[in-house]
């Protein structure tokens, strides 16, 4: 024969149960996804790249853009594959690490002419955990400036738009600056994100007809 106590110790166990599954599972989640989606909506969906109602990609994810005139961000172990993320499982001294790093050294020095080794930070040449780290050191971006300047330039004067290098090199720092972020108050370290330098490039690209919207295709 059941016990009639042991069946209401029972239901007030499964009650608990399904109370915790739907308070946690569900009304938290909930909750928290619409304060999010009313304090912040861009954050909480992700912030997208959008174009004139077309999602690009997200301003979260480092992208290789792939010509001298954008910002080169960290290197990634999975070649910016928006599809999945990760990095080297390699010891920090292992020799095929080093090899990698010394090759993304050199590439970077390659195309920054104007550069010294000892100019670049350990962030800028280090592989991210996820292979998608948007952010670089501030100082990293500024390296970059002058070959982006001059290739911007030349970019322009192709498309019949006359603009100095000094003038854009001046339109770059200040672009950097209006974009930097400290990681940490008052003694973090300051950062800018590749992603938003390099697609306020495009805006401005696109605005001033150097190139239409089916260039980001």
């Amino acid at each position: 024969m059941v016990n009639i106590s042991t069946l209401k110790s029972a239901g007030r166990v499964v009650a608990f149960t399904v109370a915790i599954m739907l308070l946690l599972g569900y009304i938290i989640p909930t909750g928290i996804s619409a304060l999010t989606q009313t304090v912040d909506p861009t954050q909480a969906e992700g912030s997208p790249i959008i174009i004139n109602g077309t999602v690009y990609g997200s301003y979260y994810l480092a992208e290789a853009f792939n010509f001298s005139i954008f910002f080169q961000p960290r290197p990634s172990a999975i070649g910016y594959n928006l599809s999945e993320s990760g990095a080297y499982s390699y010891s920090i001294d292992n020799p095929q690490l080093l090899n990698l790093t010394k090759d993304y050294i050199h590439r970077f020095l390659q195309d920054n002419p104007n550069v010294t080794i000892s100019q670049i930070s350990d962030d800028m040449v280090s592989y991210s955990a996820s292979g998608l780290d948007p952010n670089i050191p501030v100082e990293d971006a500024l390296l970059q400036v002058t070959r982006i300047a001059q290739n911007l330039t030349i970019f322009y004067a192709a498309k019949d738009v006359s603009i100095s290098v000094s003038a854009m090199t001046n339109n770059l720092v200040d672009l950097i600056a209006s974009n930097e972020q400290q990681n940490f108050p008052l003694f973090g370290s300051f950062y800018v994100n590749v992603v938003q330098l390099d697609m306020s490039i495009i805006y401005n690209m696109i605005n001033h007809g150097i190139i239409s919207q089916s260039f980001l295709d």
